[in-house]
């Protein structure tokens, strides 16, 4: 998109990149249920927390990547052979953050051999900031080059930057970004083994795309 006005043209410059994550966070899902008492729940409960916590240290994952939520219980109704009854249910999420996606695997399978099974992840960036400063400096540099070649068709040439902006939500580019997002190719996982349920996918490749406005001021 160029639009010369007098001696300046304003040019859009962008850039996309796919990149994989490198960091994972895993949530463990506890839950226990008795229909005698509340207190039966959450002695079951406490004693898979201390075989979690274990399980953790003989993984040898840090205590800053550790995070207990606290558990909860709801008291609710079941029927048993025709006859409506009390059921105490505990809940409670463990996250476990790791920056090693080996280590991450590695704890999967110890905690699913060990009656761990009810788990989600979530997959992240962590140098996403960084990502987004090298997209710039290409969405400029493409900016500039487009530049270039629009100044050459009038026979003149680039001679300096009159200002630089991001571009806004309401611009085309960003519906057509958006729609490209949800057409590229990424590599998710299912965590779920219910066939009857919907499966749950997880992202593990992201894309990160940056657009900016230049407007240059052209030779006469």
């Amino acid at each position: 998109m160029s639009q010369p006005v007098d001696n300046r043209i304003l040019v859009l410059g962008d850039a996309f990149e796919d990149v994989p994550a490198n960091q994972v966070t895993l949530t463990v899902n506890l839950s226990f249920s008795d229909e005698r008492d509340v207190k039966l729940a959450f002695q079951e409960h406490q004693q898979a927390q201390q075989r979690l916590t274990s399980l953790l240290n003989q993984q040898k994952i840090p205590a800053q990547n550790i995070r207990f939520l606290e558990p909860l219980g709801r008291k609710g109704q079941t029927y048993l052979r025709g006859q409506a009854g009390d059921r105490f249910t505990t809940y409670q999420r463990v996250l476990l953050k790791f920056n090693d996606l080996s280590q991450f695997n590695q704890a999967q399978q110890l905690l699913t051999a060990n009656g761990f099974t009810d788990l989600s992840a979530v997959f992240s960036v962590s140098n996403q900031r960084e990502v987004e400063n090298r997209l710039l400096d290409k969405a400029l540099a493409r900016a500039q080059e487009k530049a270039t070649q629009l100044a050459k068709a009038t026979q003149r040439s680039i001679k300096r930057v009159v200002r630089i902006s991001d571009t806004s939500e309401n611009e085309g580019f960003y519906a057509y970004r958006d729609q490209n997002r949800l057409n590229a190719q990424q590599n998710p996982v299912n965590y779920d083994n219910d066939a009857f349920r919907q499966m749950a996918m997880v992202t593990q490749v992201f894309r990160y795309a940056v657009a900016v406005k230049v407007e240059f001021e052209l030779t006469d």
